[in-house]
């Protein structure tokens, strides 16, 4: 596996989604653990996180923001375990309340591509149930309040 594409749709306003995706709690929806903003300010350009994630068997994610586009597209490029992943998402409002989400991720350079063959089905694996959590923890928000601090405080 050199490249992986994911789409999930989402029933509910790009707005809510994007600000849910990009909260200052990052990810706290997900299983994304020991997340921590290491350089910059959180989305921006040049910015960088360092996570781990629930499964990943202690692999530590070094990730920088390459371009950032407000409820439009976010890049990353990703370093973990010798292996440099590109991902790029964007977000798509299909109507005024379903907003679609796309991704594409790439390994990159020699050794990533062939690792990736190895693991590239677990880390597919991992971005879905990633979009998957997000999708249910959008779609679980009331649809009357739709704010991010109305989810944040359980209204």
């Amino acid at each position: 596996m050199g490249r992986s594409d994911i789409c999930v749709t989402i029933n509910r306003p790009l707005k809510f989604v994007f600000d849910v995706y990009t909260q200052p709690d990052t990810w706290a929806w997900s299983d994304i653990r020991k997340l921590a903003w290491t350089e910059g300010k959180p989305w921006e350009v040049d910015s960088r996180m360092r996570f781990e994630a629930k499964q990943s068997y202690g692999a530590v994610v070094d990730q920088v923001i390459t371009h950032f586009e407000p409820y439009r597209r976010i890049d990353y490029i990703s370093h973990f375990g010798g292996i440099t992943l590109l991902s790029q998402i964007e977000f798509k409002a299909v109507s005024e309340s379903v907003t679609e989400i796309r991704t594409q991720l790439e390994f990159i350079g020699t050794f990533s591509r062939m690792a990736g063959l190895a693991v590239g089905s677990l880390i597919e694996q991992g971005a879905r149930k990633f979009y998957v959590d997000l999708k249910s923890y959008c779609e679980r928000q009331p649809r009357k309040s739709l704010t991010v601090e109305d989810a944040e405080n359980g209204r």
